[in-house]
């Protein structure tokens, strides 16, 4: 009776070795499987960083364009408006002299048009200057970042490819 006891005991000891040991290989599995999700995650959070922090300098630069072009937009604005109240003074000041001497009058007026419309015009160039400018500067800052964004992409697709 003894012997089947010992079988007993042989196969119980065998059955707890081999559950012990499919015990090590899936808690091996576990942690390699647990070890490339930390990789990847770890690989996309880096990417989400960068591309992150990369939009946000472009959206920076953004306002600081915008807020550069709208003085610049404003300062026109405020030299047009000056412009134009010189220009009524002058008018009403040389406004007696319709009814001495017409032809003089009306030659001033028309000078006084003429370089109000070339004041205009060098405010509306200058306008649009700082505007080609301002574009210029924006593309060349969002090529910039496009770059550094897809370099950052590059860079977690491949970490991602080590990592499965």
């Amino acid at each position: 009776m003894d012997e089947p006891r010992t079988q007993a005991q042989r196969m119980a000891y065998e059955t707890g070795r081999r559950v012990q040991e499919s015990t090590n290989d899936v808690a091996s599995v576990v942690n390699q499987l647990a070890d490339r999700g930390a990789q990847a995650s770890a690989a996309l959070t880096e990417a989400n960083q960068r591309v992150m922090n990369e939009f946000m300098g472009l959206s920076m630069e953004m306002a600081q364009e915008s807020s550069h072009l709208f003085m610049r937009l404003q300062q026109s604005g405020m030299e047009m408006m000056r412009e134009g109240q010189t220009a009524a003074l002058r008018c009403q000041m040389v406004w007696p002299e319709a009814f001495t001497d017409p032809m003089r009058w009306y030659r001033a007026i028309w000078q006084q048009g003429i370089e109000g419309a070339r004041k205009t015009f060098n405010v509306v160039n200058g306008t649009s200057e700082a505007l080609t400018e301002s574009v210029s500067r924006l593309q060349a800052s969002a090529q910039q970042a496009g770059t550094k964004i897809e370099h950052a992409l590059s860079t977690a697709a491949s970490r991602m490819k080590d990592v499965a």
